[in-house]
């Protein structure tokens, strides 16, 4: 597996000096936080995912809808708001894995943009350290008035709302490409395209339900809910009257239904589409390219990120998949994992999370 890293990119320190008030410093270190979140989940490909920084500033009356800073009194209670803002946008930054580096030719290109925009705060917050500087109260002491500090903290929430509509035109550029690569695939994989072969379907499915023993393992539940699919065929063009039908290539709601009903209820960034499934996978380090470590109960990914099934069995250096979605039906299919086509297999977690 992959090791993990902390960030996609560093996003550079925003620093004000001393003098500033708490509130300022409040506003540009959760701003920095914010905007290294939101660069963490372009790194990962799920830049939909990001938080939303400017909704909890204007939530907490700091800036108003046109992104104003708002003037307020009320200074221990907006620095108060400000350190809960900065801990969930830290809450929502866990790092990237480095397998997920360059999944979309879009995060650079994004990075790019959205290192300008902080360059451009560096910049401004710069300036105002030498002009006009800082002013001095009676006692000597150095600030900066409402007058300096005011236009500082719009210009962190303009940086931060640049960053956050950057990010929703990465996630239109990444759904954009990930409809390239749907509309160019096979609409129905067969396993001989993989380098497989597939069992005869000879019996159209039972119609009844599987119902797992009490004392069941989470790896026997999945291949007793898989193998209960058998015979499943479209009745419509990618329609299927189960519940993982969405009218659509349907390989990925299919494995990822059985995990559920195994237990493993994982919500994947997108459940349908096989590249978010092991981009989602490989952020959790599920995600394992060495195909010997294949075992029952995992997915598996083919090559291309097309298409995905479920490792049923396991025999020497040969795995039984069940596929959904494959030649417009659900089947089985049984591959040499040295002559196989594949991207890797992910494991089931040990816990469930309840995000991904």
């Amino acid at each position: 597996m992959s090791p993990t890293v902390d960030h996609y990119r560093i996003v550079p320190e925003l620093t004000v000096p001393d003098y500033a008030s708490d509130m300022l410093k409040g506003v540009v270190s959760a701003t920095h936080a914010a905007v290294q979140a939101n660069v963490d989940r372009l790194g990962a490909g799920t830049p939909s995912s990001a938080p939303k920084f400017i909704k909890l500033l204007r939530d907490k009356k700091i800036i108003d809808d046109k992104n104003q800073s708002i003037a307020t009194t009320n200074h221990n209670d907006t620095v108060a708001a400000l350190r809960e803002i900065e801990a969930s946008m830290d809450a929502n930054d866990e790092g990237v894995d480095s397998s997920t580096y360059g999944t979309y030719s879009v995060a650079g290109d994004a990075y790019v943009d959205i290192e300008r925009a902080v360059k451009q705060l560096r910049g401004t917050l710069d300036d105002a350290k030498q002009a006009p500087g800082p002013s001095y109260d009676a006692a000597g002491k150095a600030y900066w008035p409402e007058s300096v500090e005011g236009p500082l903290r719009t210009a962190c929430a303009a940086t931060a709302a640049t960053v956050e509509q950057r990010m929703l035109d990465a996630a239109t550029d990444i759904q954009r490409h990930a409809d390239h690569i749907y509309n160019s695939a096979p609409a129905n994989p067969t396993s001989s395209g993989y380098g497989g072969t597939t069992a005869p379907l000879t019996t159209p499915w039972s119609g009844h339900s599987f119902v797992p023993p009490a004392d069941a393992s989470t790896i026997d539940k999945i291949k007793g809910f898989a193998a209960n699919e058998l015979g499943v065929a479209e009745t419509g063009t990618n329609h299927v009257n189960r519940p993982y039908n969405i009218d659509d290539a349907w390989c990925a709601s299919f494995a990822t239904w059985v995990w559920k009903q195994s237990g493993i209820d994982v919500d994947w960034s997108n459940k349908n589409y096989v590249p978010s499934v092991w981009s989602d996978a490989a952020h959790r380090g599920w995600a394992d390219s060495d195909m010997s470590s294949a075992r029952p109960g995992d997915l598996v990914v083919f090559g291309g990120q097309h298409h995905i099934g479920v490792v049923v069995a396991r025999d020497g250096n040969t795995i039984t998949t069940i596929e959904g979605n494959s030649g417009d039906a659900v089947r089985q299919h049984t591959y040499n994992l040295s002559g196989g086509n594949f991207t890797g297999v992910i494991h089931p977690p040990a816990k469930t999370p309840a995000n991904v």
